[in-house]
């Protein structure tokens, strides 16, 4: 594979280190009260000086699903300048599976209001625990009165489907 660099989101104190491998180390749980936030520039700039080297670079958490997948987001926007929005579209074409926590949903939106002046993606509530208005746009509705039933259930659905 030839890596030459890794962030380490896995957050086991005992984690093999590949010898030759320069390593970031992102210590956290994977947990809506976790503060990734404070791992955003740092790790975007780990992985945008690797690049500039000529390394490749590997992301990893446990899963691959929540703490890799914002981190991987996070540098997509502060040094490619894409929207969160963007960010997140781009990664889950590469990898379909993430799904980044409320806690980190909510730490890319408030970095992406001070950094941008606004945020691309909103939660949607209503349901039993907001959700970010990328994953509705994601799906696609079977047909017209299920996606009718669905709007009635969920007012603001509708106006935050079509406002992207």
């Amino acid at each position: 594979m030839g890596i030459t660099h890794a962030v380490d989101a896995t957050n086991f104190p005992e984690c093999l280190r590949i010898s030759g491998i320069e390593y970031f180390g992102v210590e956290i749980d994977d947990s809506e009260i976790a503060d990734l936030k404070k791992y955003f520039e740092p790790a975007a700039r780990f992985i945008r000086n690797a690049r500039e080297e000529g390394g490749k670079i590997l992301v990893y958490c446990a899963a691959g699903i929540s703490r890799s997948s914002s981190i991987v987001i996070i540098y997509l926007m502060i040094c490619e300048g894409l929207t969160l929005r963007q960010a997140y579209c781009e990664v889950s074409r590469s990898r379909p599976i993430i799904a980044p926590n409320l806690g980190f949903w909510r730490q890319m939106i408030e970095y992406e209001k001070e950094k941008f002046g606004g945020s691309t993606v909103t939660l949607l509530n209503g349901m039993r625990k907001p959700i970010p208005n990328v994953y509705i746009n994601k799906t696609k509705p079977v047909d017209e009165v299920k996606w009718r039933m669905f709007c009635e259930k969920y007012p603001d659905a509708e106006d935050q489907f079509f406002r992207s």
